[in-house]
This record gives structure tokens, C-alpha cells and sequence, in this order.
């Protein structure tokens, strides 16, 4: 049976393979549709999916028209065959009724099982510049420096060089 985690409500369930995902939602009571029309079920599906290949169906006709690509998926077409989290958007409805049912944050000092976040160079309060552990060494490729006269353009240019390659023969003899 696979396994099912709504990432933004922190719900984590098995079903059976070949549901759709806005049935599994609509049993644990989160909403996925942003209905254009209260009380209808018309509106805008749209979930994110992310798991291995073929952990929900391939896209249908309608989801390929619409333009779906990646891992965006419409929660009324998508039938669930293997491990996914799925992200889910808010809607009207969440601004007007009570908050959406979360369920604690799993922690990894609770929960062993849980994610740890990577370490990552993105900055945080701890550290601005990119935890040290990501970020490097502090070392950097430095090219080696030119140390050769840059060459002037034109005739004069050409003169005055010979000019200065002389004074340079006769600073040495």
C-alpha cells in the first residue's frame, strides 16, 4: 500500500493504489479544490507531486491540454500507485473557516524516522553567509597574475617600444 504525505498539513497515510488524490484528501478533510463557486466542486485542482517515476499516473488528455508538466498535477485526474508527497495550495474557503487541520511538525528529535533538512548554503539568522560546513574552505581559484608589459596598438605605438627596448639594452650595458 502505498504511502501518502500531505507535506503542508504534516498528514501521512497509506491507501489503496489507484485512488485518486482528492478522494484520499477529501476523507482526511483537507481541502485541494479552490472552488470558483462555493459549495459546487468547480475550481482549480492543482497539486504538487513529488516522488519517484510513476508513483501516480501518467497524465490524461485533459492534464496534457491544460498545460501540466513537472511535478504540477490536478488532484481530481492523478490516481496515486506508489510513495508521493503531495503539496497542496489554499483557498477561499481557509481564509473564511476555521484553520486547516496540521497536524504537528514531525521532529527528528521525536521521530527518527523524520527528515533532517540538508545543510545548505543558503544564509540563515545563525549564519548570513552559508552555514561554513557548505559554503568551503575559504580558499579560491586565483588565476595566475600577468606579469608581461601589455602591448600598445598603431605604428606610434610599435616606435615607442623599440624606443623603450633600447633604453632597456643600454641601462644594461
Amino acid at each position: 500500500m502505498p504511502k501518502v504525505t500531505f507535506v503542508n498539513e504534516h498528514r501521512i497515510v497509506e491507501v489503496e493504489s489507484g485512488r485518486k488524490i482528492s478522494d484520499v484528501a477529501a476523507e482526511l478533510g483537507i481541502a485541494v479544490c479552490r472552488e470558483q463557486f462555493a459549495g459546487t466542486g468547480i475550481g482549480d485542482y492543482t497539486v504538487w507531486v513529488k516522488g519517484a517515476d510513476g508513483c501516480v499516473s501518467a497524465p490524461g488528455f485533459w492534464e496534457k491540454l491544460r498545460g501540466i508538466r513537472g511535478i504540477k498535477r490536478y488532484a481530481d485526474k492523478a490516481l496515486i500507485l506508489g510513495d508521493v508527497e503531495i503539496f497542496t495550495q489554499g483557498g477561499l474557503a481557509d481564509r473564511l473557516r476555521a484553520p486547516r487541520p496540521v497536524a504537528p511538525a514531525p521532529t527528528p528529535k521525536t521521530d527518527p524516522t523524520a527528515k533532517r533538512l540538508p545543510i545548505d548554503a543558503s544564509g540563515t539568522a545563525a549564519y548570513p553567509y552559508g552555514n561554513p560546513k557548505a559554503v568551503g574552505k575559504g580558499e579560491r581559484d586565483v588565476p595566475p597574475r600577468n606579469t608581461s608589459k601589455p602591448k600598445k596598438a598603431g605604428a606610434a605605438a610599435a616606435a615607442a617600444d623599440e624606443a623603450d627596448d633600447e633604453a632597456e639594452d643600454a641601462a644594461d650595458e
